[in-house]
């Protein structure tokens, strides 16, 4: 077996992967352990947005980078058990390239996950082209060091119960997260959750690393904005929601040299809700130049106890 990825930082040690030449081509398992919480018998989704951004760019040139990924999650993932993502090669083009990845585990090999990545050279000229993107929002223009610890603690406990399990994996400290005080309005497609975000210093200088720790960071913030928009029914603290999990995610990733342990402002919006089901979008730019890096759908499921029946 050979590692695709050195080990640095928490971030770049939970998406690293290593090539298992044993059990056939193009298949790769995760090196470390994936990110859970207790109380939850699922292992957190970045995991598998990160392992396999991870595997699907160990069979391409590094010149290629992602800038889509389309992933789907299917079933539950063991926290404790190695998770195998099968990499297929249905694209090898002179400027694209695209993967679909199959991520299984047990003796039986259930597919839990699947994605298709697509990736673009970057090392041509890109001639006359379209340039443009949504600007930056203007409280980007604040410094990240001016939302203190002691703030992030304070907004933290009034909105969210940390003994509730999925809410407890949120406040890991993987990241450096800097949030805003959260819009009051009655409409959840109104709401929006803004905020600084970054990784510890990235010891790789691969665009790989970069781009698999941003698929992990795409699923860290996002389920809790549909849940702090409809405060009636989330309740105190979040304290009627009894599940939430990631369903499908959509990522466009727009610069492909961005580095996540550089600061980013990402703001997170619901446009949608009903069947049980809810829509998150998200967009991040890097602080510095003010471009779009990465942008994203993501939607899940959200169950909420029957408040007749506490």
């Amino acid at each position: 077996m050979s590692s695709t990825m050195a080990q640095g930082t928490p971030v770049e040690s939970l998406v690293a992967v290593i090539e298992a030449t044993k059990l056939g081509p193009d298949i790769y398992i995760n090196k470390g352990n994936l990110t859970y919480s207790e109380g939850i018998r699922s292992a957190f989704g970045g995991s598998q947005l990160g392992q396999s951004a991870a595997a699907a760019a160990a069979t391409v040139p590094s010149t290629f980078q992602i800038y889509s990924m389309q992933c789907v999650f299917l079933r539950s993932t063991k926290p404790n058990e190695k998770v195998h993502y099968r990499v297929e090669r249905t694209l090898d083009g002179r400027v694209f390239a695209s993967r679909i990845v199959r991520a299984t585990q047990g003796s039986n090999n259930a597919c839990l996950y699947t994605a298709t990545i697509c990736f673009q050279r970057n090392d041509l000229p890109a001639g006359n082209i379209l340039d443009y993107h949504v600007p930056i929002p203007e409280e980007a223009k604040v410094s990240p060091e001016t939302i203190s610890a002691g703030k992030i603690q304070e907004m933290s406990a009034a909105i969210m119960d940390e003994t509730v399990p999925f809410i407890r994996l949120s406040t890991k400290k993987l990241f450096d997260w800097r949030p805003f005080d959260y819009p009051r309005v009655e409409e959840p497609t109104k709401f929006w959750q803004r905020s600084f975000v970054r990784s510890p210093a990235i010891a790789s200088s691969s665009p790989h690393v970069h781009q698999s720790a941003l698929a992990y960071l795409s699923d860290m913030f996002t389920l809790g904005v549909s849940l702090h928009a409809n405060p009636g029914k989330s309740g105190k603290r979040l304290c009627n929601v009894s599940m939430a999990i990631t369903l499908a995610t959509s990522l466009s990733i727009h610069e492909p040299l961005a580095k996540v342990d550089e600061w980013m402002f990402l703001q997170n919006e619901t446009s949608w809700g009903s069947g049980g089901r809810v829509v998150i979008r998200q967009w991040y730019w890097d602080v510095k130049s003010g471009r779009l890096i990465m942008s994203g759908t993501q939607e899940c499921l959200v169950r909420l106890k029957d408040v007749s029946k506490l």
